[in-house]
């Protein structure tokens, strides 16, 4: 029997329960690992049904589709922060550079479950001791519009895992498309983070590798009203999961925006609608000049987590 394996005996099924309802979304035992990047990067995507392959603004672009990294301000820059109960949290950075046809980025993801007690059972009255599970996720990138209209992107990626004393590291990449056959309407298509094996002690498993595709229409419909709609179809070749998302932003007076999303498909052994305490997603986002202010709820009543709260800081100057 490996270390690893004695160390589950000993406890480890106490952790693995509190990640499952706290929302730290690694599971040892899947083909994948890194669970954590299935997160929806962004408040305001998040908002919008979790949606962004041919819509995301900002420097966020980097986690949706990088060829969206062209699009947008001069120099953006997107931070993020999720906090759930018990110390599990997730924080971000993304910053990009378009240089006319050009566009560089970076962008650091950082999750941590905060100190888990481990014990003989979860009936046992005194821990053993504590241990955490953390994972980082490093990015470089760049964009190109070739021709008018018609932008591609590739990041190279990082990734960094670490449980109790284990530890492994393994690279993979992020690869996307744009186009934008008329005036704003634009399509876009992604995969993200595909990525090489890595181990924790005998145990292997991959970067959560998820394909998108989907479609984006803005209109202003007045200098004081605009609206954004979004559709975006995902899939997780690992795990056999595909997804349905949609979302709508309206914004006024460049000021204010409101958005409402829903998210439609997953699987549970068979193709399903998702029930309607998790269906939909609500936010809003606040812009003066070149500072911005988005708020998400998004609900996870599969993972026992209730509504979720996100915020994200965005930064833009031509």
């Amino acid at each position: 029997m490996s270390r690893l394996s004695k160390l589950s005996n000993a406890g480890l099924k106490t952790g693995i329960l509190f990640l499952l309802l706290s929302g730290a979304f690694l599971m040892l035992a899947a083909a994948q690992g890194y669970a954590s990047l299935k997160i929806a990067a962004g408040a305001r995507e998040a908002a919008m049904g979790e949606t962004g392959v041919a819509g995301a603004s900002s420097a966020d672009a980097l986690r949706w589709n990088p060829a969206l990294m062209v699009k947008g301000a001069g120099i953006e820059a997107s931070m993020h922060h999720t906090l759930w109960f018990l110390g599990t949290s997730q924080s971000s950075l993304l910053i990009k550079r378009r240089l006319g046809r050009f566009s560089i980025g970076a962008e650091a993801i950082y999750f941590s479950s905060g100190e888990i007690e481990l014990r003989d059972s979860i009936s046992s009255p005194d821990p053993l001791g504590s241990y955490h599970f953390a994972d980082l996720s490093l990015g470089l990138g760049a964009g190109v519009e070739v021709v008018r209209g018609t932008r591609i992107g590739f990041v190279a990626r990082y990734y960094h895992e670490r449980l109790w004393s284990y530890s492994d590291h393994t690279w993979g990449f992020d690869v996307g498309l744009n186009y934008a056959p008329l005036s704003g309407f634009d399509l876009g298509a992604s995969v993200l983070d595909f990525g090489f094996d890595m181990h924790l002690d005998a145990e292997g498993f991959k970067p959560p590798m998820t394909i998108r595709v989907g479609g984006a229409y803005a209109h202003d419909w007045t200098e004081e009203f605009a609206t954004v709609l979004n559709l975006d179809f995902l899939y997780r070749p690992y795990d056999k999961e595909p997804g349905l998302r949609t979302g709508l932003e309206a914004k006024f007076f460049n000021i204010l925006a409101l958005r409402a999303g829903a998210k439609l498909l997953y699987m549970d052994e068979d193709l399903k609608l998702l029930s309607p305490s998790e269906l939909l997603t609500f936010g809003l986002g606040v812009q003066h000049n070149w500072v911005s202010l988005d708020y998400a709820i998004v609900p996870y009543e599969r993972l026992d987590l209730g509504l979720t709260h996100r915020i994200s800081l965005n930064l833009a100057f031509d």
